[in-house]
């Protein structure tokens, strides 16, 4: 028989053995992945061993699948357990898990305790005694030690969701950013992105190429000033109104007004709101319109030309019959005059003149607007421009201006029409007389074999043309001859008859210095 004494002594010891198992446990616990099926297994069976139960049964509950519950089990001197089950297999487990507190089960040593942390219950513990011989306290200390490991792993978990979910976010953010920069910065147009004080938050290559500055040199600068080198907004910007009213504005802006040809922006603004509907940042996009603009200028001149073209074939035969009436009469009139009566010549070479004059630009007019056929065939430039020459050797010497004709020696033919070239040749030769005006002057004609093709230039050294006139010469009707002395045809027959031929007609010329037309046309292969 034990003495109290004794007896007291063995059961302290028995306590502060159970006391440091359960420390012991609770301990490596805290450093285990409780998710792993052998520390699943361990911990079922020191919790056997610690609270000396006769089975242990550990329930874990996901909110993610409220249905069912994981089943650890383990009975003394049995094997480890691992099943899912539904929770409404078992309404004990499930009105602890829903209430959170102990349940132990009448005439049975059977008891259920809650795995609580932060006010979570995450589990319950199912214990079989021989006996109600267990320490509430450990059992306790456990429970709430399960839970928080539970806890812990069910965080770390969720932790590494929700950075792996901003590491996507991230990575579709990042993706996103490079293929707007990408499409941002591969546009042929300029784009960039203000602020309501005008500076420049975002700015596109080939804007940034345009000012002859890097991006990043031209960001948080006012965009008037580093890409217009102006001390105020633009005149005209109507960005103001965009961060006024939200609007959305267009407008064709006109740059290089001194250039033979200037360049046509369209400009539009576009409003960028934040999250209360104000307007924060404009969105500037700048195209180059100027090749649209021009093919709508010359739709524009084809359809008038198309009206004049059916309106001149309809009078041309009206007036053609007059005209030549007029002029066969005044001829006829001219020879019978005797030569003595100097006024009535004179008078009638005037008729015979405005005769010939309004026939040419009958002519001229029906040439441009319908589309004649052309009789190509071997043709010797140098011999078209002779013979040119022989019909205004006259005028020449009356304005007293020299000529000058270099032709190239071997010159290749041409496939050409020769009365179309000579028509040209006679139109540039007479602009060029008209260009120096009372004389003196010089007119030069070269023609130049550069192995691909011919190039005739004539040039002359009268009046010039001015840079704004000089990209209106080959319009149709467009002439600064004062009225009754050109139609404005001229140059846009000549311009409509080298470019039928596959050839180029360019123009150089210096205000008051000399001017000189090109022609280059293609070698006869």
């Amino acid at each position: 028989m034990i003495s109290p004494t004794l007896e007291g002594q063995k059961v302290s010891s028995m306590e502060k053995g159970e006391n440091l198992a359960g420390l012991s446990f609770l301990a490596k616990l805290s450093s285990l992945d409780t998710e792993m099926e052998e520390v699943q297994a361990w911990m079922v069976e020191s919790i056997l061993q610690i609270l000396d139960a006769k089975s242990v049964c550990l329930y874990f509950y996901e909110d993610s699948r409220p249905e069912f519950v994981d089943k650890l089990s383990q009975t003394s001197g049995g094997q480890f357990n691992h099943q899912l089950i539904p929770l409404d297999d078992n309404q004990v487990i499930r009105e602890v898990i829903e209430t959170g507190t102990q349940f132990r089960s009448p005439g049975e040593c059977l008891i259920y305790t809650p795995m609580v942390a932060y006010e979570e219950t995450v589990g319950v513990i199912e214990l079989e005694f021989e006996e109600e011989t267990f320490d509430p306290e450990l059992l306790i200390a456990v429970s709430e030690g399960i839970a928080h490991n539970i806890a812990r792993s069910k965080l770390a978990y969720r932790t590494e969701e929700k950075i792996r979910a901003m590491q996507t976010f991230q990575d579709q953010l990042l993706n996103s950013r490079n293929t707007l920069r990408a499409l941002f910065d591969s546009s042929p147009s300029s784009i960039y992105i203000i602020d309501p004080a005008y500076n420049l938050m975002a700015i596109n290559m080939r804007r940034a190429e345009l000012a002859g500055k890097a991006p990043q040199e031209l960001v948080g600068r006012q965009c008037f000033s580093v890409l217009h080198q102006r001390e105020n907004p633009c005149p005209g910007c109507l960005v103001g109104k965009t961060f006024q009213t939200g609007e959305i504005t267009r407008r064709i802006e006109r740059r290089g007004m001194g250039a033979v040809s200037p360049i046509e922006h369209e400009i539009s603004t576009f409003p960028i709101w934040d999250n209360e509907r104000q307007v924060t940042q404009a969105f500037l996009f700048e195209e180059d319109v100027t090749e649209r603009q021009h093919m709508q200028a010359t739709l524009a001149q084809s359809e008038k030309l198309a009206s004049v073209g059916q309106l001149a074939a309809g009078v041309a035969h009206e007036i053609n019959n007059p005209l030549t009436i007029i002029l066969a009469n005044a001829q006829l009139l001219q020879r019978s005059l005797p030569a003595q009566d100097e006024d009535l010549l004179e008078m009638t070479e005037l008729i015979i003149q405005a005769t010939a004059r309004a026939s040419q630009a009958v002519r001229e007019l029906l040439d441009f607007a319908r589309r004649e056929r052309y009789e190509l065939a071997p043709t010797d430039l140098n011999e078209t421009i002779h013979r040119t020459l022989g019909l205004i050797g006259h005028e020449l010497g009356k304005r007293r201006i020299s000529l000058k004709f270099d032709p190239a020696m071997d010159l290749p033919k041409v496939n050409a029409s020769q009365d179309h070239l000579q028509g040209v040749w006679l139109n540039l030769l007479i602009n060029a007389i008209d260009a120096i005006e009372d004389g003196p002057g010089e007119i030069s004609i070269k023609t130049v074999n550069t192995g691909e093709a011919i190039q005739v230039s004539i040039a002359d050294d009268g009046v010039g043309i001015s840079p704004e006139n000089i990209s209106h010469i080959f319009e149709p009707f467009y002439t600064t001859k004062e009225p009754g002395h050109g139609t404005g045809l001229g140059l846009a027959v000549c311009h409509q008859i080298i470019t039928r031929h596959g050839g180029q007609i360019l123009v150089d010329s210096q205000p008051g210095q000399r001017t000189t037309f090109t022609i280059v046309l293609p070698i006869l292969s």
